[in-house]
């Protein structure tokens, strides 16, 4: 335990941070995941690279120190992330302890909400607002990916960070940075970056696999959801559409959406794109934005949430009322 506030020191010292409070905060929660034993870590369900690669990475650390650790996910692993599990076979436990990674609140847990619901001993998060009920809360909403964090609280811990973490952990943070591109990239992401890339991480090959490579359903997706391209509040705003007829005509999985949000943002001129993807219950948003519109303030009006430049939430409402109020939350924010 003794060592765990010098090693967090040379790791500020390394990366130029000067925060005590902060130097607090990451001692404290290293601190406690070396007392415990029998975890289980869990992800968000609709799980992307971020949470499953910090989970991942966060469990093959417990793992190397002796401990025993799983990863819990509601949902099924996409297949572009199926690589992270390799070699990592479920161990047989009861568990004493549950960590949350990337979980911003209660229901995106999912279908396991019901079971970890007030059972999670740590959470650890970078999402603004963060609503999980846990003893100890490590939310650093700076970071750029959870990744972040996850390396800063395994050099924090002692462990010897092998190839297999680091691939997890450069998979959370250019997942959730677009490869870098994101605003919500700092210097210390790249620093953080540079220390995996020094354990052989093919990130050439990792960017592809994660954020190029595409599947002929996606592309059908995308085709069909540029037909439906609209723009609003006189051109900042453009909005696409994915209808469950979309995802059976091209017989789409869940994470052949992938991408899709990203390209109402990507035209020159609009500020904030949103893409509706109906649901069994009514239309899930994603919203993308620049420095003009706040997109979790937008989400927030509607009971999400996220980041200001990436966030969602949910309509229960027609297609066209989800729309149009929407179109005012964004107008409203614009006009400001």
């Amino acid at each position: 335990m003794a060592n765990v506030k010098k090693n967090v020191k040379n790791l500020f010292k390394q990366l130029g941070i000067d925060d005590k409070e902060y130097l607090k905060d990451v001692v404290q929660t290293a601190q406690k995941l070396l007392t415990m034993n029998n975890v289980e870590i869990l992800s968000h369900r609709l799980p992307d690279g971020d949470t499953l690669g910090s989970a991942v990475a966060l469990c093959r650390g417990l793992r190397s120190l002796g401990k025993k650790a799983n990863v819990i996910c509601a949902d099924p692993i996409p297949q572009k992330y199926q690589f992270l599990f390799d070699g990592l076979d479920e161990q047989s436990f009861q568990p004493d302890h549950v960590v949350s990674v990337d979980i911003a609140a209660p229901h995106l847990m999912g279908k396991l909400e019901e079971t970890y619901a007030g059972k999670i001993d740590v959470a650890i998060d970078h999402h603004m607002k963060n609503s999980i009920e846990a003893p100890l809360k490590f939310v650093d909403e700076k970071a750029a990916a959870v990744g972040e964090l996850i390396w800063l609280l395994l050099n924090a811990m002692g462990v010897t960070v092998d190839k297999a973490m680091a691939e997890a952990m450069f998979t959370a943070i250019t997942t959730d940075t677009g490869c870098f591109k994101y605003s919500n990239v700092t210097p210390r992401t790249h620093q953080i970056a540079v220390e995996l890339m020094k354990l052989d991480v093919d990130c050439a090959g990792l960017n592809f696999r994660l954020l190029d490579e595409t599947t002929k359903a996606q592309l059908g997706l995308k085709s069909a959801a540029l037909s439906t391209l609209e723009y609003h509040c006189e051109d900042k705003c453009a909005i696409v559409t994915i209808t469950t007829e979309m995802m059976e005509k091209f017989n789409a999985s869940p994470e052949d959406t992938d991408g899709v949000s990203n390209i109402p943002r990507s035209i020159q001129g609009v500020q904030c794109g949103i893409t509706m993807k109906q649901t069994e219950d009514g239309w899930k948003i994603s919203i993308r934005s620049d420095e003009h519109v706040n997109a979790a303030e937008v989400c927030g009006k509607f009971g999400g949430g996220g980041h200001a430049r990436a966030a969602g939430c949910k309509f229960t409402e027609s297609y066209e009322e989800a729309k149009q109020k929407l179109v005012a939350a964004v107008e409203e924010v614009l006009d400001k």
